[in-house]
């Protein structure tokens, strides 16, 4: 009997023992986890403006540092640019990351606007670069400006009636010129384009769409530096600046010369011609000596073109297309202030012209049956102008 009651003293205690040690483990194990993701507050955004001459522009600012409630956090910059760095023109974001220990997440945004100073009324309009001659300086030309802040068309400075004007050309059918197309408002020319009710016979022709085309009343000359702030249709009609030359096999000049500064259409289809497509987000420039029966010096039409194909569309916003006109054989073209490109014409431009400005429709972007003309806004068929302006060189 003894010896039964020793044996199961001892298993009790061994029982114990075990019991014991088990509960002890599971006590340190039982760690609560972080679930609480941490805080970060970004600053303000920033504007910046440059002059017309900058591109970018240094910025610095104070870099957010995240908090958690456990130390370990840590804060970077995931995307956009860091403090000191040259900040593009537009908007840059700048996010920033806080992560803590357990992996919680927290980000904060500021963008940083970098703003060039809009062209100056009393200077042409010229970025990163100035090509002004030594001893030089801009005058504005007021009979070849406008900056249609009046409440009427300025018809003293303007010819819009085709009838009228030295060229007595009604447009390229089907599209006629028509002066009443024309119009000033909130500080811009609007020329609004249309498909007529019914079609209107005028000149021997049926027409059965309207546009419209000025021209300056003073010439354009050699040396001076042209610009226009427009902004394009969105139709298959044109949207153009350029300069067009009078021509009379009898009285001369004999040469027959089209300067184009900008030339772009609103809208783009399968029926485009190939080497058109694109041709709604694009700067065009181009140099004609067209082919006259009394030009006897050239046998067919010769032309030196530019072109720079854009990422946006010609209708998406305004641009600023200048063209300094610097000599008969050299013309220089800048878009929204920026030096483009050059073009060598293929003849001598040494003769007076018109500024112009015609909406238009061509046979190479044909209007097509998913037209807009009678299911677009006012505002989509209106090819606007901010304003035009004409500069000479002076001596200072």
């Amino acid at each position: 009997m003894k010896k039964f009651k020793l044996i199961s003293s001892i298993c009790f205690t061994a029982v114990l023992i075990l019991t014991n040690c088990s509960s002890s483990n599971s006590d340190d194990d039982q760690t609560p986890a972080d679930t609480i993701a941490p805080t970060i507050d970004c600053p303000d955004n920033i504007n910046v403006n440059i002059d017309a001459f900058s591109s970018e522009a240094k910025v610095d600012y104070t870099a957010p540092v995240g908090k958690d409630n456990i130390e370990g956090a840590t804060t970077s910059l995931i995307s956009g640019m860091e403090s000191g760095s040259m900040f593009p023109i537009g908007t840059t974001t700048n996010t920033f990351e806080v992560m803590d220990a357990a992996g919680n997440k927290t980000t904060c945004s500021f963008d940083v606007i970098v703003t060039q100073d809009a062209p100056s009324q009393n200077l042409p309009f010229f970025i990163e670069t100035n090509p002004t001659p030594a001893g030089k300086k801009w005058a504005k030309v007021e009979d070849l400006s406008d900056e249609f802040d009046a409440t009427e068309f300025d018809d003293t400075k303007w010819h819009r009636d085709p009838a009228s004007d030295p060229f007595g050309w009604y447009g390229r059918p089907p599209a006629l010129f028509e002066a009443d197309n024309v119009s000033v408002s909130d500080g811009n020319l609007n020329i609004t384009v249309e498909k007529f009710s019914s079609p209107k016979n005028v000149n021997n022709t049926s027409w059965t769409h309207g546009g419209a085309i000025l021209r300056s009343k003073t010439k354009a000359k050699p040396g001076y530096f042209y610009e226009c702030r427009m902004k394009a249709n969105k139709t298959v009609m044109s949207s153009t600046f350029w300069i067009a030359y009078p021509q009379n096999c009898n009285s001369g000049p004999i040469r027959k010369l089209e300067l184009d500064i900008q030339e772009c259409v609103g809208r783009t289809h399968s029926g485009t011609q190939p080497w058109a497509n694109g041709w709604d987000a694009v700067y065009h420039s181009n140099t004609w000596r067209h082919n006259r029966t009394c030009d006897t010096g050239e046998s067919e039409s010769k032309q030196s073109p530019g072109k720079k194909d854009l990422d946006e569309k010609n209708h998406s916003r305004f641009f600023v297309y200048g063209c300094w006109w610097k000599s008969p054989t050299e013309i220089l073209f800048y878009l929204d202030g920026k030096y483009t490109y050059s073009i060598t014409p293929p003849t001598d431009f040494d003769l007076e012209g018109h500024i112009t400005m015609a909406i238009e429709t061509y046979d190479w972007n044909p209007i097509d049956a998913n037209n807009i003309f009678e299911t677009a806004s006012v505002e989509d068929r209106t090819t606007y102008y901010d304003w035009v302006r004409t500069w000479k060189l002076e001596d200072e």
